[in-house]
C-alpha cells in the first residue's frame, strides 16, 4: 500500500475495552491511518451515519448493541454494505466462524490482540476492498 493511501484511509475501532481501543488507535495512527474510536455498538451505528470508514475493527461482545448486530445493520444498508470488517472477540464461538464464512469482507481475530496479525489483515483488506471515492 502506498503511504498516500495509508494517510487517506480511515479505520473505525469499536470495542468496549477502552485499553484495546487506545492500543489500536495509537498503533494504527503510527502506521499512518486516521482512526475513529468508539466504545459500544450504538456508538458504532451513530458514527457510521456520519462517516464512512475504509475499514471497521469491531468487537463482538459489547453492551447496548453487540458487534454482530452492527454488522447485520451494515450489510443491510447500501451505504455501509461494502465496508470490510474485522471482528474481534475473546470468546470462541462456532456462530462467529459461520458468520465470517458466510459474509464477504469479514474476518475474525481472536483476542488477545496480535498487532502483527491485525497489521497484515488491515493492509490486505484496504488493498483488496478499497471504497469508492
Amino acid at each position: 500500500m502506498l503511504d498516500t493511501e495509508r494517510t487517506s484511509a480511515t479505520i473505525m475501532v469499536i470495542d468496549d475495552d477502552v485499553d484495546i481501543v487506545r492500543i489500536l488507535k495509537e498503533h494504527l495512527e503510527n502506521e499512518g491511518y486516521s482512526v475513529l474510536p468508539g466504545y459500544d455498538g450504538q456508538m458504532a451505528l451513530n458514527l457510521l451515519k456520519m462517516r464512512r470508514p475504509h475499514l471497521l475493527i469491531l468487537d463482538i461482545q459489547m453492551p447496548m448493541t453487540n458487534g454482530l448486530k452492527v454488522l447485520e445493520f451494515m450489510r443491510k444498508a447500501e451505504e455501509t454494505r461494502g465496508i470490510p470488517v474485522i471482528l474481534l472477540s475473546g470468546a470462541q464461538s462456532q456462530g462467529v466462524y459461520q458468520v465470517v464464512d458466510s459474509l464477504p469482507r469479514v474476518a475474525f481475530i481472536k483476542k488477545p490482540l496480535d498487532i502483527e496479525n491485525i497489521n497484515s489483515l488491515v493492509c490486505q483488506y484496504l488493498q483488496q476492498y478499497p471504497l469508492p471515492a
